[in-house]
């Protein structure tokens, strides 16, 4: 049997090696601008700019502007958007009083927050909420799509009793998937709070694949004091 020369084996090897690291660079450029991309997480990120902006006797006027924005490797399509604005009316203690609960009674904790001289709230409601499903592929569409490095902005303006809150919290919570993704059907529900949330109609169940639904949430504060 003929045997190959060192040259020739050198000449096989280093042809092999090109050969294979071509495949390799074809098959990562194709992985990553083709494959990982419709892997990824989906990420719309929240944020807002809360202020009064008007008042008539103790009823003052809030404008928020909220923004959302798609900092993922693909098209979204959001689902779902809520928003409940709670009135909160402070408890503050008699002069001499001081709040029992300021001492640290469970070392074990993470968190802590309180005030000597300002109990549990006396009161905290939801006085305000607005809830929008996105229609899939009719209607407002093309509202509901954020595609990649797309930000949009809404406003919106609602009203509170200074006479009945010192302060007010606006939680805001959106739901989103890949635009790829198989939408999924949802509806508007109470929380036992009052507070407005959008739930799936029909919840996964262990026998059956649904396209992931995902959440993002956010909470901002604001003194009705002047």
């Amino acid at each position: 049997m003929a045997r190959l020369n060192p040259e020739a084996v050198n000449a096989i090897t280093q042809t092999v090696a090109l050969i294979g690291a071509g495949l390799w660079g074809v098959y990562t450029f194709i992985y990553q601008q083709n494959i990982a991309p419709g892997l990824a997480t989906p990420s719309v990120s929240l944020s807002s700019h809360i202020e009064k902006s008007g008042r008539v006797n103790d009823h003052v006027a809030i404008r928020l502007s909220l923004t959302r924005a798609n900092h993922g490797q693909n098209d979204v399509r959001i689902l779902g958007l809520t928003y409940n604005a709670i009135g909160i009316k402070e408890n503050f203690l008699k002069e001499g009083e001081v709040n029992p609960d300021f001492s640290i009674k469970d070392p074990s904790s993470d968190r802590l927050r309180s005030s000597r001289f300002l109990g549990t709230p006396a009161r905290e409601e939801v006085f305000f909420k607005e809830a929008v499903l996105f229609p899939g592929n009719q209607g407002e569409a093309a509202v509901a799509l954020l595609a990649q490095n797309e930000s949009v902005t809404r406003d919106i303006v609602f009203y509170a009793d200074r006479s009945k809150y010192d302060r007010i919290r606006v939680k805001i919570s959106i739901l989103y998937q890949k635009d790829s993704e198989k939408e999924r059907a949802l509806r508007m529900t109470s929380a036992q709070n009052g507070e407005v949330v959008i739930t799936a109609t029909e919840p996964c169940r262990p026998d059956k694949i649904c396209d992931s639904v995902e959440h993002s949430g956010y909470a901002t504060e604001l003194s009705l004091w002047d």
